[in-house]
């Protein structure tokens, strides 16, 4: 059987899932990797890849032993009903092992061009529905949240999940259309991508607009090296883990001189990486350990020279709100250098495995770039080293492209 209807199906609930916030990804991740169970058998050994990906993963498991005030392995109890799994480092296991069996099986996957057709629709519906909701946000969130102010909160920002969401989802949609519809689909394409632009500045989106730029960069960069595109993208996002501290610690220091006519929230960042990459020396080669971040509670109170730039109400908010809102310095401040070697070494070894540019179709490669490009910009400015969401998000878009490039190549022949 092939796997290509159990991808499809997943699609269909790809609207769904990224309107209630992204989090509902992560499940499904976990159903399409036990379909690939059923369907095929794990290829092995893994790629050189996927093996030092997952020795990263393993690493930053162990790293919850060392991390302050680390969570039991389990709460609750079955019988009451209240069972759950309190430890981060199960999770991350357990998504890493389910995305790589939904990737692994896509590899595998007879060709499947209703399959691939449904995907793209679905991934067209979310773009409709994200961009409409500019217009219809205050009574949708009024109907579904009701008046309460928190709820409202948590509904608006769902929606600025989805924006993030579709700029995974446009990278793979937009060439599609400008390439496999010749009359109508560059004139879709350009009203899809300006809706979408004019819906993150309009909201105020910022993170998913400064990834539509860094798709923009990537399928560029691709188009100017056909042969060696994958390589020096990959390679040079290993290069930005590897020298993250080093990097940010420079943009600091450059911005300095400007930095008190920044927006507050601009400068509250510049200021919590600077904790985080202080905080390193700490620890710099096992790292605090996992989620660590999120136990840094100091607030601006104890910062008083930069609480002067700010308004009063800041002083009781964290420095570090959560995380570092950067995934390259959370890999360092949380995994050491161990882990951050690991993670640029995985990225190496992708690169070295993927095929050329020039030996893909040009809508394959051009998504497969302009994904990359994307969520590369999120990871620099959005969400935890942790969220389920995003990464279970990525996963079902790489094996989009997959299953497009195995029904493609096979129907185009």
């Amino acid at each position: 059987m092939s796997f290509g209807p159990f991808l499809a199906a997943a699609f269909v609930l790809w609207p769904v899932m990224a309107v209630l916030g992204g989090q509902g990804f992560a499940p499904l991740v976990g159903l399409t990797g036990l379909a690939a169970l059923a369907v095929s058998r794990p290829r092995l050994p893994p790629a050189p890849f996927a093996l030092i990906g997952f020795g990263f993963i393993a690493w930053a498991a162990l790293s919850e032993l060392w991390a302050p005030g680390h969570p039991r392995l389990v709460s609750g109890s079955l019988l009451d009903g209240n069972f759950s799994v309190e430890a981060r480092s199960v999770s991350a296991i357990l998504l890493a092992l389910m995305a790589a069996l939904t990737i692994g099986s896509t590899l595998r996957a007879s060709p499947a061009p209703r399959a691939s057709g449904v995907v793209a629709v679905m991934l067209g519906v979310q773009a409709v529905l994200v961009i409409a909701s500019t217009i219809l946000s205050g009574p949708v969130l009024s109907a579904v949240y009701g008046e309460d102010a928190r709820r409202l909160q948590e509904g608006a920002q769902n929606i600025g999940r989805s924006a993030n969401t579709l700029a995974l989802a446009l990278p793979l949609l937009l060439p599609m259309l400008v390439l496999r519809l010749k009359f109508v689909g560059p004139a879709l394409a350009a009203l899809l991508a300006i809706g979408a632009v004019a819906m993150f500045i309009i909201s105020g989106y910022d993170s998913a607009l400064v990834a539509m730029i860094g798709m923009s960069a990537a399928i560029m960069f691709v188009a100017v090296l056909p042969r060696s595109g994958f390589r020096w993208l990959f390679g040079g996002l290993a290069g930005y883990i590897a020298a993250a501290p080093v990097l940010f610690a420079l943009l600091i220091r450059a911005l300095d001189g400007v930095a008190p006519h920044l927006p507050a929230s601009f400068r509250s960042r510049l200021w919590s990486w600077e904790i985080v990459i202080g905080r390193m020396s700490d620890a710099p080669f096992l790292g605090h350990g996992l989620n660590a971040t999120r136990t840094w509670k100091e607030t601006f109170a104890t910062r008083p020279d930069w609480l002067a730039q700010l308004p009063d109400y800041w002083k009781d908010y964290p420095v570090v709100p959560g995380h570092p809102h950067n995934m390259a310095l959370q890999i360092w401040a949380e995994t050491g250098m161990i882990g951050a070697v690991l993670a640029a070494l995985s990225l190496v070894a992708l690169a070295f495995h993927l095929p050329r540019p020039a030996e893909l179709r040009p809508e394959i490669r051009f998504a497969a770039a302009g994904l990359a490009g994307a969520a590369a910009s999120i990871f620099s400015f959005a969400y935890s080293l942790w969220n389920e969401g995003f990464w279970a998000s990525l996963a079902l878009a790489a094996a989009a492209i997959i299953l497009w490039h195995r029904t493609l190549r096979e129907t185009d022949e």
